[in-house]
């Protein structure tokens, strides 16, 4: 898995685009636990803004060593796209979850909102896109109810299941192959996910300065620590060493109950990483996962919206963190919790940038680090506003699109030096 990650660090250097130079990288020593030093590498300037790249380097020497919180979202933040997304479009495209077994009690059909009648059995994935897109206007948390449904839908399997789908869909980590093509890998609808080598970086430095590091997610949670085992880990390690990896008990997603075929009881995620911690689960041993079969019923954590701060508050703290970085207003709650907020900002989605830019007038004294990226195609984190109009040079609608997220972003006065060339 190594290599498909380092691919995506050297392809990551087409994306400086007509950026201005970065200040050069350097090696930094920080105090260790122990008391002594040791020499970190330093985060790699390639992707980010000049001004998103000098505060975070910055604020993470400042406070080095002293075991503050840092939490990320996953999807669109860590990696690029959907990671369950795409497990439900891999099952529906394969047939790997057949329409005609998936409870109609479950998945039951309705009228969409465009009018036109919905049903499982026309793909699970098509579902979950109904269902997402079904409140319109009128609801703006309804697509939320999606959500624990790539995990749900594999009712009466194993993690063995699940797994395999979420290894088909990263594909030895194929869709960085975007970076430098200008494309989108996608799976039927949804775009093939890989982890950003920015945030990778990010992760393997925060955690070599003595940072307590977590990814609270949306996503579903074997998803998440797969990703995390198979993508993320491997990039931190070739740069960072071992020690840097992430700890795969320091992922909060969601879940559904989980039957143990071995005893017959239920368990839930929290109780085998957290109460009583199950080392098999938590790394994801094959033997283990072909005994936990996957129910219907929700885990009673949520990690979305407001219940992202809920599961920091009974998982990690109840106190403030130090630095949150998410993409969407599903974030929104757990960035408050942070004087320091990273924002992926989407610059292919207006609605998002529009959202950020109220967020923001709402928080002024808050420490925003707004790091402009896209993606869908050409994906990737955008250094400048030159970079970002070399990208999308020949497409009227993404460019339009994304000037209109400029234009909402702009006047926050939290792009800095995005907007020179």
């Amino acid at each position: 898995m190594r290599g498909p990650c380092c691919v995506a660090l050297v392809a990551a250097l087409a994306l400086v685009g007509c950026a201005a130079p970065n200040p050069p990288a350097t090696v930094t020593d920080t105090p260790a636990a122990t008391g002594g030093s040791t020499a970190v590498p330093a985060l790699d300037p390639a992707g980010w803004t000049q001004t998103v790249y000098q505060k975070l380097t910055e604020t993470i020497a400042a406070s080095a060593g002293q075991g503050k919180i840092v939490v990320f979202d996953f999807d669109n933040t860590t990696q690029a796209r959907d990671i369950g997304e795409a497990v439900l479009a891999h099952a529906q495209q394969t047939n790997a979850l057949d329409p005609a077994s998936l409870s109609p009690a479950m998945f039951p059909p309705f009228t969409g909102a465009d009018g036109k009648p919905v049903a499982v059995t026309e793909g699970i994935s098509d579902y979950y896109d109904a269902v997402l897109e079904s409140g319109g206007d009128a609801d703006p948390f309804r697509e939320y109810s999606s959500l624990p449904m790539p995990g749900s839908a594999f009712q009466g399997r194993t993690l063995t299941d699940f797994l395999a789908q979420t290894s088909a869909v990263y594909d030895g980590g194929s869709g960085a192959a975007d970076l430098t093509s200008k494309k989108e890998s996608k799976i039927l609808g949804a775009g093939r996910p890989f982890i950003y080598p920015q945030m990778a970086d990010l992760y393997g430095n925060l955690r070599r300065h003595g940072y307590d590091v977590w990814i609270v997610s949306a996503g579903v949670a074997w998803a998440v620590r797969w990703m995390v085992q198979n993508a993320l880990n491997p990039a931190i390690v070739a740069k960072y060493g071992a020690d840097a990896a992430l700890p795969l008990d320091h992922v909060v997603a969601i879940t559904t109950l989980l039957k143990d075929r071995g005893t017959g009881k239920l368990v839930s995620d929290y109780e085998l990483t957290h109460q009583n911690p199950d080392p098999a689960y938590i790394n994801l041993e094959p033997a283990r996962m072909s005994q936990l079969e996957i129910l219907g019923i929700a885990d009673g954590l949520s990690s979305w919206r407001g219940g992202k701060a809920g599961a920091i508050d009974n998982i990690i703290s109840r106190g403030e963190l130090f630095l949150v970085a998410g993409d969407s207003m599903g974030d929104v709650e757990m960035l408050a919790r942070a004087p320091n907020r990273l924002v992926v900002a989407r610059m292919n989605k207006p609605a998002l940038a529009e959202g950020f830019a109220a967020e923001i007038e709402k928080a002024p004294d808050a420490t925003w680090m707004l790091q402009p990226a896209i993606n869908s195609a050409p994906v990737g984190f955008l250094p400048s506003k030159c970079a970002m109009a070399e990208q999308t040079a020949g497409n009227a609608d993404l460019t339009a699109t994304t000037d209109k997220a400029l234009a909402a972003l702009e006047p926050t006065g939290r792009l800095g030096s995005f907007t020179t060339c």
